[in-house]
């Protein structure tokens, strides 16, 4: 998804911000950008008139408005309205824009439950947790003894993730042993693993990894990788701050320990603040 933003057409003075993710855009550019990313949080209701007369006003694109407005009182897609404006300008190429139109096609055709996931992983992904969790609760209610067990499996994955960042680490536990039990992927049984060192100490790790069948060597493969991760613990997700947290208890370091769980605190709140909307 990484792609280097060129901006050659005007800054707004006041950008448009995509509630749902809370997104400012401020270019052009920027807006093709988001929007070749995130289809599957674009809703038609959000592709609106004030977004319409933003592009107007401030992008200074009065053509591409007067299209899009245009095209209001017709019954088209989604699809239709973010084609135009990807069509509007050279961020992205004709073939680009042609592939883009063909992943939207293979979107349509997913079922509700798979079109639910995408959703969901696109909220996780800019940490929207609660909405991200909301998401995926209705996912699980929805499922049934015909499910594919990976599918739902990893459907318990990200719902651990998310309950991980909430600080829900009890749910978290039995998120993450639930979705290994469906999808057997190392991923989550690691994650199992994470939230118990994370709550409890080693020797309660250890006696886990035993029971869960696992020799005791994969104690240290676990505290290595969790040792190996990023320094700057700003950039990490909540998650990942409390694994490297874990880690520092574990090796006695109490004093980065405890400036990683102000960190960790401070930034819930403020997530907990955005998201409770």
């Amino acid at each position: 998804m990484s792609k280097i933003i060129l901006c050659t057409s005007k800054t707004a003075e006041t950008p448009f911000t995509f509630l749902n993710t809370k997104v400012e855009i401020y270019t052009y550019e920027e807006l093709c950008f988001y929007i070749y990313n995130n289809t599957v949080l674009i809703s038609k209701s959000s592709l609106s008139e004030k977004l319409f007369e933003w592009i107007r006003d401030e992008l200074g694109m009065d053509e591409l408005a007067d299209k899009l407005l245009g095209m209001m009182n017709k019954t088209t897609y989604a699809q239709d309205f973010l084609i135009e404006i990807l069509s509007a300008g050279e961020y992205y190429t004709v073939e680009e824009i042609k592939n883009y139109a063909e992943a939207w096609h293979k979107y349509r055709k997913l079922d509700h439950l798979q079109k639910a996931k995408l959703k969901a992983d696109g909220y996780l992904a800019y940490r929207r947790y609660i909405k991200a969790a909301t998401f995926y609760d209705d996912i699980i209610d929805e499922t049934d003894e015909n499910t594919d067990p990976v599918f739902l499996g990893n459907i318990y994955h990200n719902r651990g993730v998310a309950a991980a960042n909430n600080m829900d680490m009890d749910d978290a536990k039995e998120y993450f042993l639930k979705a290994f039990e469906l999808n057997e992927n190392p991923d989550s049984i690691k994650s199992y693993f994470y939230i118990v060192a994370i709550t409890s100490d080693t020797s309660t790790l250890r006696t886990e990894i035993r029971d869960q069948g696992f020799p005791d060597e994969y104690l240290d493969e676990i505290m290595a990788e969790i040792g190996e991760s990023k320094d700057d613990v700003r950039e990490m997700t909540i998650f990942a701050m409390l694994q490297r947290a874990a880690y520092n208890k574990m090796n006695k370091d109490m004093t980065d320990y405890d400036k990683r769980m102000d960190i960790i605190l401070s930034e819930l709140k403020d997530d907990f603040r955005e998201q409770a909307i």
